[in-house]
Parts: C-alpha cells; structure tokens; sequence
C-alpha cells in the first residue's frame, strides 16, 4: 500500500478537528458552545495551514519546526540555528501565526485579508474565553456568524490547495435561533471584557464591509424567522416540478438576488478565479449545459410570454463549483 503524504495526513486532521468543532458547537445541550468550538475551529485551521507548508515544502518536516540561537562560550548567540524543544523533549512546532508568515513570506502564497481578519476573530474568542462563563446572546450570534464564514472559507481552501470537496458532509452550524433563548437572557449584561469583545468583533466585521462578492468571509449574517399564516386555509408550498403544486411568484428583485450574475459577469469572476481559464471553446462547452439546471441558471425574456424572443441568462454564484471541476483554482 503506497505511503499517504504527510501534507495529507495533517490534512486529514485538520478535516477531523473541524468536524468535531462543529459537532461541539451543534449539541443541543453543551454550556461552552462558543468557546470549545473556537478552539477546535483554530486547531483545523493551523492544521490545515500546516498541510499546505508540507506540501510546497515536499513534506519536509523541517518546515514546521521551531528554530532558535543558543550562547555561544563567548557570551553571544551562535550562528548556528537549533530546533526547539518542548517539555518532553519533541520538537517545538510553529502556530497559527508564523504558518501564515511562512506561507506569505517563504512559500509565496497570499491568504485573504478576509481570512486572516476572520481568524483574528477566532484567536480573540479563544484568547478572551477565560473571562466569561456563558457567551452572552450578542456574543452567541457574533460567534455563529464568524464560525459560519470560517467553515465556508475552510471548505474554499481544502478545494483550492488539495482539490478535495468537504461538502459532501453538509458541514453548516444550527442557528441559535432554533434554541430557546432563556427568559432570563435578556437580564443579562456583558461584562465589561465581554463588551470590548464584542465591539472588536464587530470592528473586523465593519472593516471587511467594502469588501464583499469575495469567495471569502470574516462574518456571514445568519437571519432566522419564521412566519404563521393567520388564515385557516393557508397552503403549504414546496419547489417541485409538479404542474398541479401551487404556484409562488417572485418578484424581479427577489430573482436578482439569486441570480446576481449575468455572463460578463460570470466570466470576469471566473479569469479571477482560476490560473487556466479562457473564456474559449472549452468554457462555453460546459457552461452550455448549465444553462438548463434551474439551480444555477435562471434566463429572462424581453417577452415572458414568447420564448423565442430575446433573452438574457443570469448566474447563481453556485455555478463557480461546477468550473471547480474543470479548472486550477488560484492560490
């Protein structure tokens, strides 16, 4: 049996710690929600920068050492550079931090400002979870909204570096809206070290706003609600291909939004994305077909009522995984 790469042993480490940070984070009844999963969130995230070390590095470990000076017998520190040492005598691994300058730095490779803001916001939470015992309501949901935006840009990076797609978990953490919020919550008042938490979180979520329609995220917005129906005879309505289910119309403005995208669009977001695309023989021969899934495509008439008058496909921004499969994302 061939011998698994150490870049996708650590890989695969990074998958399994976050899982179970949002396995953590999805238990019904668990009183350190926020917390447990900001720390096993960044433990898969420093693995996961590890994995992408080893590999520009030809799975040399040395690269993820820790390296120091020692005294010479003269008094001065020695030219000579030695790993570091932990308590057991291992060898001292870099963290979180100098994996990302040594991408950056040694190996070349940019992160997005967005992630590393998105990560600031992690570390504080972690950093910061020794002064409260239960996150505060406000904190919860800036919590949820960070860790949602760093499991989505978690999967972006596992495809972009090894080209492995965790979606087929259907990794996503449950809205605190789904948990009855106690009736005492609203009593509650942060603590002055929770507040200055709070404020700074929502400090890095402000500064990225001028940055949005990027494959990555500091924070996305989690909305819940839901809405009863007052009539008696109200339907029940579900998306079907059913001629006899009930009809529910859209407005323009609501199909926009799931279909922002027209083809100049489409394009231009595709040459960002990959380092061997064209908008070629090749890329109208897979976007062709797209063009009939409903998912993905959504094309509007100058006369709804004549298909054969002009028309005007739009994108749903989903249709980037499809390219996934066909091209080489950029680092």
């Amino acid at each position: 049996m061939a011998q698994i790469a150490r870049s996708i042993r650590f890989f695969r480490k990074a998958e399994a710690a976050l899982l179970a940070a949002i396995e953590l984070y999805n238990k019904p009844d668990f009183r350190y929600r926020e917390e447990a999963f900001a720390v096993l969130a960044l433990n898969a995230w420093e693995l996961l920068l590890k994995a992408k070390l080893l590999r520009e590095s030809n799975n040399d470990p040395q690269c993820l050492y820790l390296y120091e000076t020692r005294q010479t017998k003269q008094g001065v520190p020695s030219t000579k550079r030695y790993v570091r040492r932990n308590r057991t005598g291992n060898n001292h691994t870099i963290g979180i931090g100098k994996a990302i300058a040594n991408l950056e730095q040694v190996k070349s490779i940019k992160l997005s400002p967005l992630i590393k803001a998105n990560l600031d916001g992690l570390i504080e939470i972690r950093d910061n979870a020794v002064h409260y015992v239960n996150a505060s309501p406000r904190l919860a949901k800036q919590v949820l909204e960070i860790g949602t935006a760093s499991v989505k840009n978690f999967i972006e990076l596992a495809k972009a570096w090894f080209q492995l797609d965790l979606s087929k978990y259907n990794l996503y953490l449950l809205p605190i809206g789904f948990v009855s919020v106690p009736g005492a919550a609203s009593a509650v008042v942060a603590t002055p070290g929770e507040e200055r938490l709070i404020k700074y979180l929502a400090s890095l979520v402000k500064e990225s706003a001028d940055q949005t329609g990027k494959d990555f995220h500091v924070a996305l917005e989690v909305s819940l609600s839901f809405k009863r129906s007052s009539a008696a005879t109200a339907a029940m309505v579900a998306v079907a291909n059913d001629p006899d289910a009930t009809k529910v119309e859209m407005s323009e403005e609501d199909i926009r939004k799931l279909y922002p995208w027209d083809y100049r669009e489409l394009t231009e977001r595709l040459k960002k994305r990959y380092i061997d695309f064209l908008g070629n023989q090749k890329y109208h021969d897979i976007r062709r077909p797209l063009q009939s899934d409903p998912r993905l495509t959504k094309t509007r008439y100058l006369d709804p009522k004549n298909p054969k008058s002009a028309r005007k496909d739009f994108y749903n921004p989903n249709i980037l995984g499809e390219f996934d499969k066909h091209y080489t994302r950029k680092s």
